[in-house]
């Protein structure tokens, strides 16, 4: 009675382990789990369209002297105004602040390339112009702003002004 338990015990033994799945297809398995879940736990995109920054807004946050303003082609009032050490965006209701990247390249105006928010974050990237050189107060750029998946909510070709009058 005792060896037929046992070899009952081993036969089962053996059809569990030929039932196992080998361990590279198990965690391809996984590895497919877990990206399906990342899929589905992205919100979904929603582009952002900034609202012009005023002059009333510019006074009022006391942003009338920093940094550099970039206006969109078309527009007459900024989206955007670039300083040395942050910027700010008019998105929904709110005045976004975004903190400079210092380890991002220094552009005309002491504007910099890249601004990083809560939740977002703004590329700058200068264009091409008309021979002015590196210290032009004018130039053409591109501004992008990135939602938290690194997507592309907001692009835009327009100009940098960093005069004040």
């Amino acid at each position: 009675m005792m060896r037929g338990k046992s070899l009952v015990l081993g036969l089962l033994v053996l059809v569990t382990a030929c039932q196992k799945e080998d361990p590279v297809e198990e965690y391809a398995e996984d590895q497919q789990d877990v990206a399906m879940v990342e899929r589905m736990s992205k919100p979904p995109f929603r582009p952002v369209i900034p609202k012009p920054i005023t002059k009333v807004d510019m006074a009022r946050y006391g942003l009338d002297h920093r940094g550099c303003l970039f206006t969109a082609q078309g527009d007459k009032a900024p989206v955007f105004v670039a300083g040395a050490d942050e910027g700010f965006m008019h998105i929904g209701s709110d005045l976004q602040r975004f903190a400079a990247r210092t380890t991002s390249a220094e552009l005309p105006g002491e504007a910099r390339s890249s601004y990083t928010g809560l939740s977002n974050w703004i590329d700058i990237v200068r264009q091409p112009d008309e021979g002015e050189g590196g210290t032009a107060l004018h130039w053409p750029a591109r501004l992008m702003l990135h939602d938290p998946q690194k997507r592309v909510a907001y692009m835009a070709d327009g100009t940098m002004d960093c005069s004040r009058e």
